[in-house]
């Protein structure tokens, strides 16, 4: 997880930081530091930097509380003010004002060497982005089994992170093309949603990207925890615009760090669900028949099973200019009820009792039975995986 202000503030205490204001918000993100003497300049920051300012543009109160206005507005992490040459002190409006948004707002003795404390944050930065990847390592190496896992595992002990702490894993599918504009938007904006609201439930948080998803592990969250984050985030997605582009993936069994390669797979293969059944959250445990398929080892099996079937049907489609492979998930999707078929593809309901006689021939199954039925209903689930 980055830094937070308040770790920046407990951890250069020989710089005499002075926390003035906005005590609630020393959990916000910290992603660099920069320095700021103006309003125009604020343009430029990208989101969770650490503000220095000396107060060269000499604003007066009013100007003062714009300024803090503008950097809150480009989502500054907070103010570091270095006071004595060209601010004596703080004015109490400007205190006032950043302690009511919750802005952490500090000051600095001007004798203090701004080249180092501007070293000192960014050195914390890297290393704790350093060890971020390390950990993240370690847990891909756990999940595809590279190496020695009880080597890793007393390497994440060493991290803060106990092997049998209980874990869920979220895995986030983004409905964008990857490497395109709008993915590096959207991805940008989950990740950042996604440890902001962590960092609101619980400090054991892990996250790392496999195969253009965003993956989450919660390790010793309660239920009512995950169910908090979970909520959380989909309100940050659903106000920030982007919720519609994002499908959600959850294992929440809880099982111990040992277990994380069973948990990711399960959460991963989930999130790829969701986003066939148009599902925005949907948890593993909620599957039903998908969880048998998933679980079978040769996909060879599945492959065998599904081409009987649904796979005979897509050929006759191809070879004859039909379309009875949609007509026949419409069927599925709808539950069997054919006055429904009826109205959704706008077709006489004769015509659904003919498709459906002509399904029966060509893939030789009785869909008015009970076997039947679920043959066909397994090779659709099979469909969705494979």
């Amino acid at each position: 997880m980055s830094l937070t202000v308040g770790r920046i503030l407990n951890e250069t205490t020989q710089y005499k930081l002075k926390l003035l204001a906005g005590k609630e918000g020393l959990g916000h993100l910290v992603q660099w530091v920069h320095m700021i003497e103006t309003r125009e300049s604020a343009r430029f920051l990208h989101g969770q930097e650490l503000i220095i300012t000396e107060g060269i543009a000499g604003y007066d109160e009013d100007g003062l509380i714009a300024f803090v206005q503008t950097i809150m507005d480009r989502n500054a992490a907070g103010l570091i003010v270095n006071v004595g040459m060209y601010m004596k002190d703080i004015p109490q409006p400007l205190i006032a004002f950043c302690e009511g948004n919750r802005f952490p707002l500090m000051t600095m003795p001007w004798e203090v060497p701004l080249v180092d404390v501007t070293r000192e944050i960014c050195q914390l930065i890297i290393n704790n982005a350093s060890r971020e990847d390390s950990i993240a390592s370690i847990i891909k190496n756990l999940i595809f089994h590279i190496g020695n896992s009880g080597t890793q595992l007393r390497q994440l002990e060493r991290f803060g992170y106990h092997a049998q702490s209980s874990c869920t894993v979220l895995s986030f599918l983004i409905d964008e093309k990857a490497e395109t504009a709008e993915y590096v938007r959207v991805n940008s904006q989950l990740r950042l949603l996604c440890e902001l609201c962590a960092k609101e439930v619980g400090d054991q948080y892990i996250d790392f990207t496999y195969q253009e998803k965003q993956v989450i592990l919660l390790l010793n969250y309660t239920e009512d925890q995950v169910r908090s984050y979970i909520n959380t985030v989909q309100d940050r997605l659903e106000a920030h615009h982007i919720a519609a582009k994002v499908y959600i993936g959850i294992e929440d069994e809880g099982a111990p760090l040992t277990g994380v390669d069973r948990l990711f797979h399960a959460a991963d293969a989930t999130s790829e669900i969701a986003f066939r059944k148009r599902e925005h959250v949907l948890y593993y445990r909620e599957l039903g028949m998908y969880q048998l398929f998933l679980n079978v080892n040769s996909t060879d099996v599945l492959r065998t099973f599904y081409d009987g079937l649904l796979g005979r049907l897509e050929q006759y489609d191809r070879e004859n200019h039909t379309d009875y492979r949609r007509f026949l998930t419409t069927y599925i999707e709808c539950g069997g009820k054919q006055n429904e078929v009826s109205r959704k593809m706008y077709i006489h309901r004769n015509t659904v009792t003919n498709y459906l006689h002509k399904i029966e021939e060509i893939i030789n199954v009785d869909l008015s039975s009970w076997e039947g039925r679920s043959m066909v209903y397994a090779a659709y689930c099979i469909g969705q995986i494979l």
